[in-house]
């Protein structure tokens, strides 16, 4: 059984990857191409974090791929939640594990 801070921190997670998907959905609607990427946040477990994450469109719909993956800056990882899946200069991305990936497959 998951604890309620697992429960919480996955929660978390699955609201800032909506945030961003309707930020990509709107990036989507404007054209993308003539103007700023956009600014998709950081879907680490903080409910505090509003930071932003420096990702790439085409990088940013293969994680969505996986409903256990979530982009999240260096330094916001949680081991007892997740593992890193690649390093990249900006960000990482990594998969939830255990009642937390269990959590998000079923949020997404």
């Amino acid at each position: 059984m998951s604890s309620l801070w697992e429960q919480r921190a996955a929660r978390n997670e699955a609201l800032f990857r909506e945030v961003n998907e309707n930020i990509a959905r709107l990036d989507e609607t404007l054209g993308g191409a003539s103007y700023t990427p956009p600014a998709f946040i950081c879907e680490c477990s903080s409910d505090a974090c509003t930071d932003h994450v420096p990702i790439d469109e085409e990088t940013y719909r293969r994680v969505r791929e996986h409903p256990r993956r979530f982009i999240i800056l260096p330094g916001h990882l949680d081991e007892t939640l997740e593992s890193t899946v690649e390093t990249h200069p900006g960000f990482l991305i990594v998969e939830k594990k255990g009642a937390a990936g269990e959590i998000a497959e079923q949020a997404s």
